[in-house]
């Protein structure tokens, strides 16, 4: 596996929690390395929007089956059985609700080469 990482020349301040913000990103990582095949690459992307820190989690495995898009963020939600492996199901529902404690968004497509996660979080005032 390859994980590359984007990130910009500017510091980028959010207030929260540390532990909670972690626990996201690595849910996130750990969701993207599970569904990649061998070899492939793991692209995390962090930059600013106007007031928020935007930071995406691209993969090169099998993306989200379309009808999943809507239920990824639900707990317990689990993709039809070719989609899955082991695991509760309660990944991404943690990372949302991080987010949403934070005042932020979470978004997941399907992308050329897999699936993105982004996770949007509005930066300090300082």
């Amino acid at each position: 596996m390859r994980l590359e990482m984007e990130l910009p020349q500017e510091l980028l301040i959010l207030w929260g929690d540390p532990i909670a913000l972690a626990m996201a990103v690595r849910n996130l990582l750990d969701n993207a390395l599970k569904f990649s095949p061998q070899g492939a690459r793991v692209t995390l992307f962090l930059q600013r929007q106007g007031g928020y820190a935007v930071l995406a989690v691209e993969d090169e495995g099998p993306g989200f089956p379309e009808e999943a898009l809507p239920y990824v963020f639900q707990r317990f939600y689990q993709a039809k059985e070719e989609h899955r492996l082991q695991g509760s199901g309660l990944g991404l529902s943690i990372v949302a609700a991080i987010v949403r404690w934070h005042g932020g968004s979470v978004s997941a497509q399907n992308t050329s080469r897999g699936a993105r996660v982004a996770i949007t979080l509005p930066l300090a005032k300082v």
